[in-house]
């Protein structure tokens, strides 16, 4: 089947056009040839409209960029635009505003016919339609042999039972503890301390002045040296406890808080 999105019209007499007759008298089919693929480009561009790069075209082409020049700038087949940069057909983009806007009146006619359909539909259809397999299902069970019926009976039965033995082990069972998944969101210089909305408002309540300061120091330390801590709150608190004025340490006269052996 022939993709439309693709398709530009063509006169059966193009060759025998004056302009196109001093083509061919010149270069011969291959310019009638090139002149139609230079068509072809322009239509898989959006605006239809080509780069002034001859080079890049005649590799497309695997033709002369002399011949393409000469093509596009000596016979009057194709426009500049204003800077010079871009070239395009006159009489192709006519062509392709027609076959645009009729594509756009059929895509529009297609969208309120089906509304259309839509909303004509009568809701009772559905129901109609339900009741019929409904009533073609039971004539298709009562048609079943006897035996049949009392096979799946059995089993309908059977499944009851094991459900009736789940429901009760539900109920005897403890209840399980809510596994509600808490959302930690990324806080820190480098995104990487984790925080809930829950542990964020407690850090807060419990470092009011410099809580801030506290998640940027857990976040370069973590980034600089590779650590990793399962609850990032509880770290901070520890981290807190050390900050208490002790007696100066051997080895650390500025009496920072140590983290593995190493102030920071």
């Amino acid at each position: 089947m022939m993709n439309m999105n693709n398709y530009f019209s063509h006169d059966s007499n193009a060759r025998n056009s004056s302009k196109m007759l001093q083509v061919r008298m010149k270069y011969g089919a291959e310019g009638y040839g090139i002149y139609f693929m230079l068509l072809e480009r322009l239509r898989d561009e959006d605006d239809y409209k080509s780069v002034k790069d001859y080079n890049a075209i005649a590799f497309d082409l695997r033709v002369d960029a002399s011949i393409i020049k000469a093509v596009v700038e000596d016979f009057g087949l194709f426009v500049f635009t204003d800077d010079g940069k871009y070239f395009y057909s006159e009489g192709f983009n006519k062509r392709m505003a027609f076959k645009d806007e009729k594509s756009k009146r059929r895509s529009e006619a297609g969208k309120k016919g089906a509304q259309k359909r839509w909303a004509n539909k009568d809701p009772r259809e559905n129901d109609s339609n339900a009741m019929a397999k409904s009533s073609d299902k039971n004539s298709n069970t009562k048609a079943m042999p006897l035996h049949t019926d009392s096979k799946e009976s059995k089993v309908k039965e059977s499944k009851v039972n094991k459900s009736k033995v789940k429901e009760i082990r539900k109920t005897n069972r403890p209840h399980a503890q809510s596994t509600k998944k808490i959302v930690r969101h990324q806080h820190g210089e480098y995104q990487n301390v984790l925080l809930s909305d829950q542990q964020l408002t407690k850090l807060k309540q419990e470092f009011p002045h410099d809580w801030q300061e506290r998640i940027e120091r857990l976040s370069v330390y973590m980034q600089s040296s590779g650590k990793r801590y399962k609850d990032h709150l509880a770290t901070i608190r520890v981290w807190a406890r050390r900050d208490k004025p002790t007696q100066p340490v051997a080895g650390n006269p500025s009496n920072k808080p140590m983290e593995g052996g190493v102030p920071w």
